[in-house]
C-alpha cells in the first residue's frame, strides 16, 4: 500500500499544515509504510490528486482546501481512499455558524451568537471567521466601533458574532469515537492566538484537566456527541470555555494538528497512545 500524505496547501494555515505533514511522514516512514509526502500549492491543488500515485491519501491539511470538503469531493469523485471525515461533514464542520446552530439544537451549550452587528446587546463580542482556523483573523471588540472595524477588515468573508466568554479554556479530543480527555489551556499571553498555539514555550497545558470530574465527563461526552451529530470519522477536536461551572462550545476541527505543541497527541497519551499510535490508527481505519 503506498500512502501520499497531503499537505500545505493555500490557506492561511500552510505553515501548520507543513508541519503536521511531515510529522506524520516522518511517523509513517519509522513504522514502515511506503509513505511520501506532496506539497500542495496554488499550481497543483487538483493535479496533485491526478498525477501521482498512492492507495491512501492521507490528508495532512488545514482550513480552505483542506478541511472544508473540497478536497475530500475531490476524492471521492477519483474514487480514492483517504483519511478523516467525508466531504459534507466536513463542509458543515468547517463552518462555525452552521456547526453551533447544529449542536445547539442537540443540546450542546453555546455563546450567546449574533447575526449582524447591529443585534449585538452588549460588550465585549468575538468577531472571527466562519471558515478559518488557528485563530486567524479573531478580534475581541468592546465597542460597537471596533465591532464594525472588525468586520470592515473581514469583508470578504462569512464572519461570526458571538459573546465574549472570559473562562478556562478547554479542549478534547475524540478519535474513532473514543474519548480520549481534556486539556486545560493556559497561554501565558492569555489570549490563546496564533502564537500561543504554534510557538513553544508561550503556553502551559494542563492533561488531564485538573477541573472538577462531572465537568471533565462533560466536556469528554460533549466532544463525542459533536462528534456524532456532524457524523465525522477519525479524529476531531473540540474545544470550549469554562465560565462559572459551565461549558461553552466553540468549535469543532476535523484536521487538527499534529505538531510538537499540538493537542491531540497530548490528548491521546491520556489513553496510552503514542504519536505513532494515532498515525497507524488512522492508516488501519481508513486503508
Amino acid at each position: 500500500m503506498k500512502i501520499a500524505v497531503f499537505m500545505g496547501g493555500t490557506s492561511s494555515e500552510r505553515e501548520i499544515s507543513l508541519k503536521t505533514g511531515n510529522a506524520i511522514l516522518n511517523s509513517l516512514i519509522k513504522q514502515g509504510y511506503d509513505a511520501y509526502g506532496i506539497d500542495l500549492t496554488k499550481e497543483n491543488l487538483v493535479t496533485a490528486f491526478l498525477d501521482n500515485e498512492y492507495d491512501l491519501a492521507y490528508l495532512a491539511l488545514h482550513g480552505e482546501f483542506g478541511e472544508d470538503g473540497k478536497i475530500q469531493g475531490l476524492l471521492d469523485m477519483l474514487g480514492k481512499k483517504y483519511t478523516g471525515s467525508k466531504a459534507l461533514a466536513s463542509a458543515i464542520a468547517m463552518d462555525k455558524e452552521i456547526t453551533k446552530e447544529l449542536v445547539k439544537n442537540s443540546g450542546v451549550r453555546i455563546p450567546e451568537t449574533y447575526h449582524k452587528i447591529e443585534e449585538i446587546k452588549s460588550y465585549p463580542v468575538v468577531i472571527k471567521p466562519a471558515a478559518e482556523g488557528s485563530s486567524v483573523g479573531l478580534y475581541i471588540c468592546s465597542s460597537r466601533e471596533e465591532a464594525e472595524e472588525a468586520a470592515a477588515k473581514l469583508k470578504e468573508k462569512k464572519i461570526v458574532i458571538e459573546e465574549f466568554v472570559k473562562g478556562d479554556e478547554l479542549t478534547a479530543g475524540v478519535m474513532n469515537g473514543e474519548m480520549l480527555g481534556v486539556i486545560r489551556i493556559r497561554p501565558k499571553s492569555g489570549l490563546y492566538d496564533y502564537t500561543s498555539k504554534y510557538t513553544p514555550g508561550c503556553t502551559e497545558y494542563e492533561y488531564p484537566a485538573q477541573i472538577p470530574a462531572e465537568l471533565y465527563h462533560e466536556a469528554m461526552e460533549t466532544a463525542k456527541k459533536v462528534h456524532e451529530v456532524l457524523g465525522l470519522e477519525g479524529i476531531s477536536r473540540s474545544d470550549f470555555l469554562l465560565k462559572d461551572g459551565k461549558l461553552y462550545f466553540l468549535e469543532v476541527n476535523t484536521t487538527p494538528g499534529m505538531t510538537e505543541t499540538s493537542l491531540i497527541p497530548k490528548a491521546a497519551s491520556l489513553k496510552g497512545y503514542s504519536f505513532d499510535d494515532i498515525v497507524r490508527t488512522m492508516v488501519e481505519t481508513f486503508k
